[in-house]
């Protein structure tokens, strides 16, 4: 991505009296595909390109952004976002006035390679896989809606700063899904299996996703038979999606540091301080190899890095930008991230996952004499500021003296965030990612979570 005019709207901001500034380059390029029942439902290929302008002029952030990159274009995204922060100056009160850590001004120019680049395979290959998954799980018997989704997207920045950062990353990423809805007599149910990550067609030409979407329908139509939940406190074993969902949704999003400044988090004034049992340790990493959110550097021009949350029980860390990390007094560590070219980076999880234990999944299990195995979610709710969370399971097994026996149906967990992680009573040895997805914060980003199996002392469950 050539420089051209972007390289000098730094150094306008400047002498226009701004404090600081930023211009983000962005060149996306990729493909979407939807089956429905077999039939093409969406073909959506895509090539965009912009730059957003991002100034700080007297402790006031103005933005502004357009795909329309030519030198008047800058120019007028420029005026715009210098024209924005003066309006607010002069609106904002003192104590709201914004400052940024200090952070080294990174020159750096980082690719990511894929084995396989999913734009050199044609759409009608891709196509023919989509086909492939959704025959496979429409071959099970009681299944009466499949879809299909794959989607690929090659993502290339360039990041100038006043401050002299010059940092340009590009990477590649790419998903495929199979969702179904399965019936019988006894009622409607689904399931979905995922595969994605900063990887291209290899992941999905290796195959494996078929099979797991028919045996994801398979499961659906047995859950169908299962018990109604029980009500009341159980001891629960978690399995590595909903463990890392767990650590994703109701500890993650409490140690982003905007939420802890706003105090809308159950985890402020926490750092330094035991919050969960010596079992958990819990990590946010952005570096992880093949992670559906993993990145080289964050939107701020920071690199990434992977950042301690929880170790051992104690709170290390949380995920910050440049403005949080000033506020909160820590060092920047590369939290910053935007939808596209036309968001403002804000403090965002990448890929968070609980570290493991030494304990085997029969192990988990044993001593438990009526208790619940729950696995994956089909979504929920969380509360950060009061520290509280509801997650639907999507599979649950009744443990009768340490044996898996009967499914049960419409599973509920909910409790308080920080009694569930003093509850932890033991981990497995192997960690696993969970399913790739994206996280929504007003926009979203790719992200990923796991864990390995855990076992919580007592949960409240629910059910119908």
């Amino acid at each position: 991505m050539g420089i051209g005019v972007y390289e000098r709207v730094p150094a306008r901001a400047l002498l226009a009296g701004a404090q600081y500034c930023d211009v983000r380059l962005e060149r996306r390029r990729g493909v979407s595909l939807e089956l429905r029942d077999g039939e093409p439902r969406e073909a959506v290929p895509g090539d965009e390109e912009g730059l957003c302008v991002r100034v700080l002029f007297k402790g006031a952030w103005g933005l502004s952004s357009s795909n329309d990159t030519s030198a008047a274009g800058v120019e007028r995204t420029l005026s715009s976002a210098l024209g924005i922060a003066r309006a607010k100056a002069a609106l904002q009160k003192p104590s709201e006035r914004v400052a940024l850590a200090p952070v080294r001004a990174r020159r750096a120019d980082v690719t990511w390679r894929v084995a396989k680049n999913p734009h050199d395979v044609s759409i009608e290959a891709k196509s023919a896989y989509l086909a492939e998954l959704s025959r496979a799980t429409a071959s099970v018997p009681g299944v009466r809606t499949v879809t299909a989704f794959y989607a690929d997207g090659t993502r290339t920045t360039h990041l100038l700063s006043s401050e002299g950062a010059d940092v340009q990353t590009g990477l590649t990423r790419s998903l495929s899904d199979v969702s179904m809805v399965v019936k019988t007599d006894k009622g409607i149910s689904g399931n979905r299996v995922r595969v994605g990550g900063t990887a291209g067609w290899e992941i999905h030409e290796r195959g494996g996703l078929a099979e797991k979407g028919a045996e994801a329908a398979r499961v659906a139509l047995a859950l169908l038979d299962g018990d109604r939940a029980p009500s009341g406190r159980f001891p629960v074993v978690a399995d590595p999606e909903l463990a890392g969902v767990f650590a994703h949704e109701a500890v993650g999003h409490a140690a982003e540091g905007d939420i802890i400044v706003a105090g809308e988090s159950c985890l402020e004034g926490k750092l330094g301080k035991r919050i969960a049992s010596p079992a958990v340790t819990l990590v946010d990493d952005p570096t992880l190899p093949g992670g559906f959110g993993s990145f080289p550097y964050d939107d701020e021009g920071v690199r990434a890095r992977r950042k301690v949350l929880i170790e051992r029980g104690v709170m290390r860390g949380c995920i910050l930008d440049r403005e949080s990390a000033r506020k909160l007094r820590l060092p920047p560590n590369g939290g910053a991230r935007a939808e596209s070219y036309g968001s403002r980076p804000l403090v965002r999880m990448s890929n968070t996952l609980l570290g493991p234990g030494d304990r085997t999944l029969e192990e988990l299990f044993e001593g438990v004499k009526r208790g619940i195995f729950a696995k994956g979610t089909r979504g929920g709710q969380v509360d950060t500021a009061r520290g509280s969370f509801q997650f639907s399971c999507r599979e649950a097994y009744l443990i009768e003296r340490g044996e898996v026996t009967r499914p049960l149906r419409n599973l509920a967990l909910s409790g308080g965030i920080l009694r569930t992680l003093r509850d932890v009573v033991a981990a497995g040895k192997e960690v696993r990612a969970g399913d790739p997805g994206y996280c929504g914060k007003g926009q979203t980003v790719p992200v990923g979570d796991g864990g390995p199996h855990i076992r919580i002392r007592s949960v409240a469950v629910g059910g119908g």
